[in-house]
């Protein structure tokens, strides 16, 4: 699907992965409103009308890859939320390696939801079955605080949003090539730096 092969939807046919995979690579590089069906048509060697048999319109592709991606990233990230740790900051630097590792594996997944979430996120909600990745921090420092490892008195909503806000502007300047990647090897230093905010 990506540039390394990730499937976001295994089974499909080859035509609707070449379709897939262009639309993601040119929503990314030249954004939703600048990217034509045409273009997605050409790039994916297929006609028009064929690529009409797939989705009715750039809109519904668009939408659909949002859906694929997110799941993607979400399903990963879901199971540190929900697994066993021994403690806040070990849960949490294993959240961050899980993100920044999905970023390495396809850097134009984690680009594209951060470019479109504010469009699509409305009318996908019920389609992905899960929370915002900010609910999915919320989620952690709250049982953080219920554990009585952070203060109960940390804003949770501020802190779960400074936090996935950090993680998009550096994937915005990793793929951008203005940090030095891979992005794996930030994932310790970030969650120190996190933990010393949550702690504060």
């Amino acid at each position: 699907m990506a540039r390394d092969g990730i499937q976001l939807a295994p089974g499909a046919a080859a035509g609707k992965q070449r379709i897939l995979r262009e639309a993601l690579r040119l929503f990314t590089e030249k954004g939703l409103c600048e990217t034509s069906i045409r273009d997605i048509g050409a790039a994916a060697e297929l006609s028009n009308p064929a690529l009409y048999k797939h989705y009715e319109s750039k809109e519904a592709l668009a939408q659909e890859l949002f859906v694929l991606c997110y799941r993607w990233l979400h399903s990963a990230l879901e199971k540190v939320v929900d697994g066993e740790f021994d403690s806040f900051a070990s849960q949490f630097a294993a959240y961050s390696a899980a993100f920044f590792d999905r970023f390495e594996r396809a850097p134009e997944v984690v680009i594209y939801l951060s470019d479109n979430i504010q469009h699509f996120w409305p009318e996908v909600r019920a389609d992905v079955g899960g929370d915002t990745f900010i609910e999915q921090v919320n989620r952690m420092l709250t049982a953080a605080i219920d554990e009585q490892e952070l203060d109960d008195d940390l804003d949770t909503d501020l802190t779960s949003a400074i936090i996935i806000g950090g993680i998009q502007q550096l994937s915005r300047m990793w793929y951008l090539g203005l940090l030095a990647r891979p992005a794996t090897d930030w994932a310790e230093s970030f969650a120190q730096r996190i933990l010393v905010l949550a702690e504060g």
